[in-house]
């Protein structure tokens, strides 16, 4: 990026960072984490398809701790009255003043981020109402309307629904993330990180924990969000517009679901993943995103292929393939700035796994990159070095 806007790669640098710190508190999540910060960058929504028992809750808890902020989250039903959602009539100002008026505090039109379950399942009240909020940001109080704060909301569901009508609410779900139960080969990694997730709540008396014993290091403020939001736009995507409209063009030569509103919105996307990166201009890579902007779910795989096919390195399902940039000049700096704070053996241990698997990263996706691995390398060695110069041999057990 150039000089004016190096202020914005370093907090992009920082928000990356605080992404993969929350990463570290889930298996198999790190897709839908990528694409939660994506969203709150570009202020867009994201839709997630699975069963419940998926993490889908504490998952969003953990990224709005990330943001300073507490999500507004809750279970839709047909039962679900819209003063569950919105607020309940302010009934004193009613019998006192004959003003209708909407109580807002502590609901959804105050949140900054949402988590609606069962987002589908709600009456078209719901909906209506909350298709304008997610689209205009702006909700009617009874008396006027206001603009709310409202950064990102997450829905999700079981499957998406055939119905017509709900076709234009589900289209304002932007991103698309299927998650389902982790692979049989992590379960042991799932149990043991909630086991000790629960161990802490235990031993807090039920006051929710960090299941680390730790903090997120400085969280991402609102103002610092806002920022970077803004250096989205200064993105430049000249290099990829024209490989953009071949796949545009392919896309819906083979029928496959792409409204103009997404196809404008996704640019949006794109902006958000070189930003990430730490880069001024849009490279292929970052059209990669493309393959979580489906409409229908039947159409993820034909996206996908066509994606491919026009030399975009789409990862396999389960995790994307990083640029070397990030992982040595985003992650090891990181590691090796935090390296000279730590204090105890345990952080010390932390930082050590967290370089082994960088080195990990870079031998499946990058094995023709000796330097970068030569240097991670390094820095693991050193860091060995010093947690048996603090605590001993045994620290090095």
């Amino acid at each position: 990026m150039s000089d004016t806007t190096r202020p914005a790669r370093m907090l992009a640098r920082t928000y990356a960072q605080r992404l993969n710190e929350v990463k570290e508190r889930f298996v198999g999540r790190d897709r839908v984490i990528d694409l939660l910060g994506i969203a709150a960058l570009c202020n867009e929504h994201v839709l997630v398809i699975g069963p419940p028992g998926t993490a889908k809750t504490r998952l969003l808890n953990d990224f709005c701790g990330m943001l300073e902020t507490k999500p507004f989250t809750y279970l839709l039903t047909r039962f679900t009255e819209p003063a569950e959602i919105f607020g309940p009539i302010n009934v004193k100002r009613f019998q006192q003043d004959g003003v209708y008026e909407i109580n807002t505090e502590g609901m959804l039109p105050t949140a900054r981020i949402a988590f609606l379950d069962e987002v589908f399942q709600g009456s078209s009240a719901i909906l209506n109402t909350l298709l304008t909020l997610i689209n205009e940001r702006t909700f009617h109080d009874g008396r006027t309307s206001g603009t709310t704060p409202l950064i990102t909301l997450v829905g999700s569901s079981n499957e998406i629904p055939d119905d017509p009508v709900l076709a234009a609410f589900s289209d304002r779900f932007l991103l698309r993330c299927n998650l389902d139960y982790v692979d049989d080969e992590q379960v042991e990694e799932v149990l043991a990180l909630g086991w000790k997730a629960e161990r802490q709540r235990i031993q807090a008396d039920g006051v929710a924990a960090d299941p680390h014993g730790n903090r997120l290091y400085a969280p991402i403020s609102a103002s610092d969000l806002r920022s970077l939001q803004r250096a989205v736009g200064e993105i430049d995507l000249t290099a990829v517009l024209d490989r953009y409209m071949e796949i545009m063009r392919v896309l819906r030569g083979e029928g496959i679901a792409f409204s103009d509103r997404r196809a404008v919105k996704a640019q949006k996307i794109f902006a958000a993943s070189a930003l990430l990166a730490g880069r001024s201009r849009a490279e292929l890579s970052d059209l990669a995103y493309l393959i979580h902007l489906w409409t229908a779910p039947e159409d993820e795989e034909s996206l996908r292929r066509i994606v491919s096919d026009h030399g975009v390195p789409v990862d396999e399902p389960g995790g994307r393939v990083r640029e070397v940039y990030e992982i040595v000049q985003v992650d090891l700096d990181e590691i090796v700035t935090r390296r000279g704070q730590v204090g105890t053996e345990h952080e010390l241990r932390e930082l050590t796994r967290r370089i082994q698997r960088l080195i990990t990263e870079l031998r499946r996706d990058h094995p023709d990159e000796e330097a970068a691995l030569e240097r991670v390398k390094r820095e693991h060695r050193t860091t060995l070095t010093l947690l048996g110069e603090r605590f001993g041999r045994e620290g090095l057990g």
